[in-house]
């Protein structure tokens, strides 16, 4: 087949991993620092942060020998042929609710950061309105050219990290670290589950392996990028305990945010730089948003086959919205956020698996049919 563009082309294992942090990295960083620091005590947090990182990444490497067992079928047409279409009817239901809570809920979450800091006058569903209505428009153009904006995108987010480090560290103070290994095993544990939720997401693996090049290196891509977004959120959460103290973040909402408030440049030459860091934050939000968006029409392809992109996208449209102006309060919208990760958990990590397993299963069958045959 010709290549017409080089958004046509497929992505290499670096990109790969681009897109897998990019899918990682996106609300979470702003509120995971405050999330840990409530279940745990000083600087303890870090080691929920690297536990969660490992079983993130045994998970990735499972699921992502799952989609390399597929091969050249997508995972749904790979689960018709282990377990039938009856059952992967129920699994293709499954992960569109998930993907299409996911991207609802990174849409909520954005606008009321936004609100906060940006828009205080607009109205909150005025923003997700404006949020939902660019992701559509990203979701009808080229899949493949979609997940080249986490190419373009996640660079400007690592220099803006970067940034943000650098320049933190005027306000860094070792003591607040002390003292260390004093939090409870429950509280680690506690911490981790916050963690976990918000390392997610490398399950979109199963659905973007076709579009990679070598999609034998889809275990190292995973990896790479659970890495890079495991290490971007110790150091986080390690600055800003160091800055604010343990207690401090834990009664801040979006304690990374206010780290980028306190940044002064030289000369004072650029202000409010929150402003800016919050722009870039947003990028990587919408392809987050957007990769949630996509698999949710892929996965609705697969239940009504004839049913047009277009249709698919008026169809999962309002009704993202709907999800998203659902929860009143935070309260609420932080059970949402529960429920999406307990789906995430049950349609992403525990049914491929599943599958894996049953597909070693029936193969191990197969061969003892053939050798009781012959």
């Amino acid at each position: 087949m010709r290549i017409n563009s080089y958004g046509e082309k497929p992505l290499s294992s670096l990109e790969m991993s681009m897109t897998i942090a990019s899918m990682l990295i996106g609300v979470g960083i702003l509120t995971l620092p405050r999330a840990v620091a409530t279940y745990t005590q000083s600087f303890d947090g870090w080691m929920s942060i690297l536990l969660a990182g490992c079983i993130a990444l045994i998970a990735g490497l499972l699921v992502s020998k799952v989609a390399i067992r597929a091969g050249n079928k997508t995972f749904l047409d790979y689960s018709v042929s282990l377990v039938g279409r009856p059952v992967t009817y129920l699994i293709a239901a499954l992960q569109f609710s998930y993907f299409l809570g996911f991207c609802s809920f990174e849409t909520r979450a954005i606008a009321n950061i936004s609100k906060q800091y940006l828009f205080d006058r607009t109205p909150v569903e005025y923003i997700s309105l404006a949020f939902i209505l660019v992701v559509v428009y990203g979701v009808s153009g080229s899949r493949s050219g979609l997940l080249r904006l986490n190419v373009l995108f996640l660079p400007s987010v690592l220099i803006m990290v970067v940034i943000v480090v650098s320049f933190g560290y005027r306000w860094f103070e070792f003591e607040n670290l002390k003292p260390f290994f004093i939090t409870p095993p429950l509280g680690i544990v506690q911490g981790m589950k916050e963690v976990i939720y918000s390392l997610l997401g490398f399950e979109i693996i199963l659905y973007y392996i076709v579009f990679m090049e070598r999609p034998e290196k889809a275990a190292k891509a995973v990896s790479y990028g659970i890495v890079v977004s495991v290490v971007i959120y110790l150091v986080i959460y390690h600055l800003v305990v160091g800055v604010f103290s343990n207690i401090g973040v834990m009664n801040i909402v979006y304690p990374t945010i206010e780290l980028a408030k306190e940044i002064q440049f030289p000369g004072n030459f650029f202000e409010r730089f929150e402003s800016l860091f919050f722009v870039i934050w947003i990028m990587t939000v919408f392809n987050t948003a957007a990769m949630g968006f996509d698999l949710a029409n892929e996965c609705l392809s697969f239940l009504f086959k004839k049913l047009s992109k277009r249709y698919r996208l008026l169809i999962i449209a309002p009704i993202a919205y709907l999800i998203c102006m659902a929860p009143g309060d935070m309260a609420e919208f932080a059970t949402l956020g529960t429920m999406i990760s307990y789906m995430a958990i049950l349609s992403g990590i525990l049914l491929p698996v599943s599958l894996l397993m049953f597909g070693g299963k029936k193969k191990k069958e197969e061969k003892g049919n053939d050798k009781s045959g012959g």
